[in-house]
């Protein structure tokens, strides 16, 4: 059977600075099973997404690279496995009062550079697995966790796929929060803060913008916004350029 991942720290604690570490984390029950299993602590090195978005189609891709830290060379020995977790923010759509998820899917598509996969499935904070798009919340996370032998990598790679041919409206927005995996930002350098966030959108939709709070986000291009993590977003389309809100 495999392990019950306990993720009962999302969204518990105010603020980026005071969430857990989640590689320190070790599943419930893998202690027992398994003496030679060490949790992984890993840093996300590089996050960016594609958004596509149209009134017929949206899609997001999303690169996640991730490096190991903290490893203790003494206990990497030759049968020895380390888990490691990987966090999963679903995409929102908010139609005036209503808010949905925007993809209805329990699992979206997944390719790993290494390791294998132990287990992936999407979570409420408390640990409930939700087998239905209709029982999805806002807090809740897919939660990828990978396998790994003695012979770790320097960075691994995780893509993720969704898409679906149903759209937005110009009138909706779309919400969105970028995991950090529940790394202090202490952990790596100040560009390892950010998730890239590149907006491809048919020009009914246009222009477009991405807000945090009441601040509208600067584009690092023409089409791409760094978000920073574990804050929410706001992405609007079909914007008027005096519109205050």
């Amino acid at each position: 059977m495999l392990p019950r991942v306990r993720i009962s720290f999302f969204l518990r604690l105010a603020g980026p600075l005071a969430v857990l570490v989640l590689g320190a984390l070790q599943p419930a029950g893998a202690a027992e099973s398994d003496e030679t299993t060490e949790p992984l602590q890993t840093i996300r090195v590089e996050d960016r997404i594609i958004l596509t978005v149209g009134t017929s189609n949206l899609g997001l891709v999303e690169a996640i690279v991730l490096s190991p830290i903290a490893v203790k060379k003494e206990t990497v020995k030759p049968g020895h496995t380390s888990l490691a977790h990987v966090l999963i923010s679903p995409l929102w759509i908010k139609e005036g009062d209503s808010e949905r998820p925007a993809f209805i899917v329990v699992r979206p598509y997944i390719n790993v550079s290494h390791g294998r996969v132990r287990r992936f499935a999407l979570m409420r904070p408390d640990g409930e697995t939700i087998n239905r798009p209709e029982q999805m919340t806002p807090d809740c996370r897919w939660v990828l966790t990978l396998e790994f032998s003695h012979a770790l990598p320097q960075r691994f790679t995780v893509n993720v796929t969704m898409g679906q041919p149903t759209g937005i409206e110009a009138n909706a927005e779309l919400l969105y929060t970028p995991s950090n995996d529940g790394q202090p930002l202490r952990s790596g350098p100040p560009e390892t803060f950010h998730t890239v966030m590149r907006v491809k959108v048919e020009p009914s939709l246009d222009p477009w913008e991405i807000r945090q709070g009441d601040q509208v986000l600067p584009r690092a291009d023409s089409s791409s916004v760094n978000l920073e993590r574990n804050v929410a977003h706001r992405i609007r389309f079909g914007v008027e350029r005096n519109d205050p809100n």
